[in-house]
């Protein structure tokens, strides 16, 4: 598949080569302001999809609009009519194009051109788009946030109520593969289609957010990447982050029995940490009241031990080692140990329902009961 795509050097149009390079037998042409229109002449003939982005949204004069947004489409037009070809149109218009000034007025009159000339076009309405590669200072306010808040430059607001509809760069490279690969638009509405998912927030929570991005670059903090825009916002931020703002240093704790050693920490999912421990050492013996932990020993050998706290006849073993990395969860109101049981140092990742308080540990000193263990090998009802 041969694919044109105006704007090509444009922040969508660079993403969206990035996305389309990564299919299998697609070809891509690229045109862009930079390039002269006879390009588009020389491989309209066999190109199976245009990619339309090419477009002015902050030019000198007013009538820049109408050159660049409707004159250029409807000259893309006329010369797939002259030619006789068919070739089906992806354009990417905006919400703006509903607004009654020069902007609007120009990218509505493409949008007509493209409506009029069919041939299985599709005219998209693009609400505000971040992601990576956007030029900040410019038209986007979310690009501008993250540059200046990454580089440590002061951030103007002028109403931080005010509410935003934002959509993803990746997600307009998701659709437009979709399509070309013969799939129908997420949501059409009438004439026009739009990109989903999108996000309503409001310009002070985009700042307050980034500034929290910020502040823990350089920490073993992670932001809460379930949340689905909050994953992409900190996708976008981080690649305004100087190289040196990306690495962190953490503590590595040691003493006779091995080292133990934070790596994440999160707002809502607890933490991660490593450590090892020697031949023949034992750790652990205590138990927790609402702490869970998971144990997963990545190298060596090591024997698990659990009582119940309120029955020792509650008693058991499970051995782990490396040949089958195991997820081992340690419940409330049990306590537990783990010893090395091997000839080299162990080293195991555990990762734990909150965070390390050391005013509130929630870890009470016990020994785990080593008379009468049953072993656990082989159940998974335990």
């Amino acid at each position: 598949m041969k694919l044109l795509i105006t704007g090509s050097k444009g922040f969508i149009g660079k993403n969206l080569a990035v996305h389309f390079r990564e299919m299998d037998s697609v070809e891509i042409v690229e045109f862009d302001k930079d390039t002269d229109f006879s390009d588009i002449e020389k491989n309209i003939e066999d190109t199976d999809y245009i990619i339309h982005l090419a477009g002015v949204n902050r030019p000198d004069q007013a009538k820049e609009f109408y050159v660049g947004n409707a004159e250029l489409t409807q000259q893309l037009v006329n010369l797939l009519k002259t030619k006789n070809l068919k070739i089906p149109i992806l354009f990417a218009s905006t919400i703006h194009a509903e607004l009654d000034n020069d902007y609007g007025k120009s990218k509505k009159q493409a949008e007509d051109a493209i409506l009029e000339y069919g041939n299985g076009s599709i005219v998209y309405r693009f609400h505000n788009v971040f992601g990576k590669w956007c030029r900040p200072n410019y038209n986007s306010v979310v690009a501008t946030f993250c540059n200046n808040i990454a580089t440590d430059q002061e951030i103007t607001i002028e109403d931080r109520t005010k509410e935003i509809e934002l959509i993803y760069i990746d997600d307009i490279a998701y659709e437009f593969k979709r399509i070309i690969s013969g799939n129908k638009p997420t949501e059409r509405q009438g004439d026009y289609c739009y990109i989903t998912p999108r996000y309503t927030v409001s310009l002070g929570y985009v700042a307050d957010t980034l500034a929290q991005f910020r502040a823990e670059s350089q920490s073993i903090y992670v932001p809460a990447t379930g949340d689905d825009f909050i994953k992409k916002l900190h996708a976008t931020f981080v690649t305004y982050l100087p190289l040196k703002a990306l690495v962190a240093t953490t503590t590595k704790n040691r003493d006779d029995r091995g080292d133990f050693t934070e790596l994440i920490r999160t707002h809502q999912a607890g933490q991660i940490s490593i450590s090892t421990t020697k031949p023949g050492v034992i750790r652990g013996q205590h138990y927790h009241h609402t702490k869970i932990e998971k144990f997963i020993v990545v190298r060596g050998k090591a024997r698990i031990g659990f009582t119940n706290i309120l029955d020792d006849s509650d008693n058991y073993t499970f051995e782990v080692d490396e040949t089958e990395i195991k997820i081992v969860t340690i419940p409330p109101g049990y306590i537990h140990n783990i010893k090395n049981i091997g000839d080299s140092d162990m080293i195991m990742v555990l990762w734990g329902n909150e965070l390390f308080d050391k005013n509130f540990p929630d870890t009470y000193a016990k020994k785990v009961v080593s008379s009468g263990a049953k072993s656990l090998a082989g159940e998974s009802d335990k």
